[in-house]
């Protein structure tokens, strides 16, 4: 009976670890950025800065990543189409760009551009997923495209 116990005990310690513990944001975890933006992943990249936050039980988190390309190039035509020149148009989404973007800012003010950048002309601008909640944006991935630095910026996040 004891034995039962304890190893319900660790059970709950290890999930309780896996939930709050952040995780390591480096180069094979930034892959999937890549890949939800099409861009090949045969090439010379890296990352310049990343954070990787501990999500809670609702699965609140924040998250960016960026990216150094070695070079701009989309694998498949129809998510080429999904890329579009900054800024955003529609509110909502801009403001789930700009939240997102003032959030990973503050963390890498050298790497990850400010908000008004971000939703700027100087952008290519993706927008993977958000979700709305009562007209405002409560969690979102936005990936950034910067063509004057070759620069990939990846931000998600959820209240």
């Amino acid at each position: 009976m004891q034995a039962i116990g304890a190893l319900a005990i660790v059970a709950v310690l290890a999930v309780a670890a896996w939930i709050y513990l952040p995780l390591s944001g480096g180069v094979r975890d930034a892959t999937f950025v890549l890949n939800w933006a099409g861009i090949t992943t045969a090439q010379n990249w890296k990352v310049i800065s990343s954070h990787v936050s501990a999500r809670s039980l609702t699965g609140d988190h924040t998250d960016f990543y960026c990216i150094q390309l070695e070079k701009f190039e989309v694998k498949d035509s129809s998510t080429l189409q999904q890329w579009h020149d900054g800024p955003e148009a529609n509110p909502l989404l801009a403001e789930a760009v700009k939240f997102g973007s003032h959030w990973a800012h503050t963390q890498s003010p050298d790497c990850f551009p400010s908000p008004d950048r971000a939703n700027s002309k100087d952008m290519k601008i993706f927008i993977w997923s958000t979700t709305i909640h009562d007209r405002r944006p409560t969690a979102a991935d936005v990936i950034l495209f910067e063509p004057s630095t070759n620069r990939l910026f990846y931000v998600g996040y959820k209240t």
